[in-house]
């Protein structure tokens, strides 16, 4: 009977922690969701601002990006989104998924205004797209060169390489678990709606 109970135990906490794997993809999903529909009211409203030539400055970009709701407590991530939708806001520009009856004259001159912030937020957040480690010894390679440091910028490149190393290594582990992640989950809810049964019938 005791081995029972544990077996028990056992299968309602492999339960409960399907169940916080589901709640937690919930939740990611809605913030997904949130995610991109901050950005069609941030493309509506850039386009929008474009046409009637209110948006001039990097500090319009921004203040249109505040406006939604969305800027994130650190800058560096807001500026690598900011960049990120302004990329894809261009190419839909392009391709007319937003706007057809654009003029190619007035297609290009937008394209060139947001080429311009793009270049802007990366001048101001270079790297901003790498998590905070590459981005630092980028940063420091960079540096180094300008001031012709061959021996430091070796270094940083090799502690680089090893960083890249640990983040495949990380990736390989994510991918074996992930692997058995679903199959494990089945087996799971199954074994705990059978032995539920028995526990009511026995």
């Amino acid at each position: 009977m005791m081995e029972y109970d544990v077996f028990i135990n056992i299968l309602t906490a492999l339960f409960a922690a399907i169940y916080a794997s589901f709640v937690m993809q919930l939740l990611l999903k809605k913030r997904i969701g949130e995610r991109d529909e901050a950005k069609k009211k941030f493309f509506k409203a850039l386009l929008e601002g474009l046409k009637i030539g209110a948006i001039n400055t990097i500090d319009d970009i921004e203040n249109v990006y505040r406006g939604i709701g969305v800027l994130s407590s650190e800058e560096v991530s807001y500026r690598y989104r900011l960049s990120r939708w302004l990329r894809e806001f261009m190419v839909a520009l392009i391709s007319k998924e937003i706007e057809k009856s654009i003029e190619d004259k007035t297609l290009i001159e937008w394209k060139e205004k947001i080429s311009g912030f793009i270049q802007k937020i990366e001048e101001v957040s270079p790297y901003s797209d790498l998590p905070d480690i590459e981005r630092s010894i980028l940063i420091d390679i960079s540096t180094y060169l300008e001031n012709g440091n061959r021996d430091a910028v070796e270094r940083k490149l090799s502690e680089i390489a090893s960083i890249i190393q640990a983040r495949n290594d990380d990736l390989n582990k994510i991918k074996s678990t992930n692997k058995w992640a679903v199959p494990l989950a089945v087996v799971g809810m199954i074994l705990t709606v059978v032995f539920g049964l028995l526990s009511i019938f026995t």
